[in-house]
């Protein structure tokens, strides 16, 4: 066997050999940081957006909360107390095709309540009224209240409470409409807002009213009274955490139309307008503008929210006694 010489070998070996030159490397090289540079760079800045973020959340939250109120001691509210109109107990003086009488064992409060059957042929004007024993002053007041029971859908609107000054109910100073009544409901009772409070000085007579045909229906009234009512809210606030001050400035921009609130400042301060660390403010909140007003078990949230902070949030419910003076816990 012929052998072949070393050297031919050794050539054909160096010939199979593959490489790259050192540019080749220092692209690839070049590609890869580049790459891993856009990487990074892409995945610091998001975390830097992130943080950026973050950190705008964190100061939001914070200028949220140092910008809060917080109440001091407990909530007082001022009140109208109830006045009783006519307790129903004694028959009514019914019109022309009404029959009037009492019923004693349908009834909401006392003895009895009054009862009217409406004939045909009545159509409308006062169908019942009740001359009072003396004047009563309800000026102060802002709503009337009554309980009434129908055994037909009477649609609202239909039957007025009437209130005036002279025997007969003849020159009415305040014709109030009543909301529609159901038959289903049984006793309803119904809160209707004065028009012209200040005028009913020396009420002497109250009755019941149809502005349109009820056709036939059995109507029961019982208790008409000018119930007790809250008219002011009061309570004192300071700035919590010492925090941002918080004005204060009388506005108009509630939630409910024409409500009125005043501050007034408490112990130390600058008499100014703003509440800052370490001042207390007193918060007169005016209800009238509600309808209705908030009477006995009224359950209420007041949110009192400044310019820049979160609410503060005030949820009380009337007692079943109204005073005129309340403290609310």
């Amino acid at each position: 066997m012929t052998k072949r010489p070393m050297f031919g070998l050794l050539k054909r070996l160096h010939r199979d050999q593959r490489g790259i030159t050192g540019l080749e490397t220092a692209i690839i090289l070049i590609a890869f940081v580049v790459v891993a540079s856009v990487f990074a760079y892409t995945v610091l800045s998001a975390g830097i957006f992130s943080s950026e973020k973050g950190k705008e959340a964190i100061h939001s939250g914070l200028e949220q909360a140092r910008s809060s109120m917080e109440l001091v001691g407990s909530v007082k509210a001022a009140a109208i107390t109830a006045d009783e109109i006519d307790d129903a107990d004694d028959a009514w003086t019914a019109s022309a095709n009404v029959t009037g009488s009492t019923d004693t064992t349908d009834k909401k409060e006392g003895t009895s309540s009054v009862e009217f059957v409406v004939a045909g042929a009545f159509t409308t004007g006062l169908v019942a009224y009740e001359n009072l024993g003396s004047t009563i002053d309800i000026s102060d007041h802002y709503s009337a209240r009554l309980w009434i029971k129908t055994d037909t859908d009477i649609a609202a609107n239909v039957l007025r409470l009437v209130l005036d000054d002279t025997a007969g109910c003849g020159t009415a100073l305040e014709t109030l409409n009543i909301p529609a009544i159901t038959a289903a409901s049984g006793w309803t009772r119904v809160q209707v807002k004065l028009a012209t409070p200040s005028a009913l000085t020396a009420v002497a007579c109250v009755g019941l009213n149809a502005g349109s045909d009820p056709v036939t229906p059995t109507v029961n009234v019982d208790l008409v009274e000018a119930p007790g009512e809250m008219s002011q809210l009061i309570f004192t606030v300071s700035n919590a955490l010492n925090g941002e001050a918080i004005d204060l400035t009388t506005t108009t921009d509630a939630r409910v139309d024409d409500i009125t609130w005043t501050s007034t400042q408490m112990g130390k301060g600058d008499s100014d307008t703003l509440l800052e660390p370490g001042e207390k403010m007193q918060i007169q909140v005016n209800l009238e503008a509600l309808n209705p007003m908030p009477v006995a078990y009224t359950e209420m949230a007041l949110h009192v929210r400044p310019e820049v902070g979160s609410p503060l949030v005030i949820e009380r419910a009337v007692p079943a006694v109204v005073d005129a003076s309340m403290d609310m816990k």
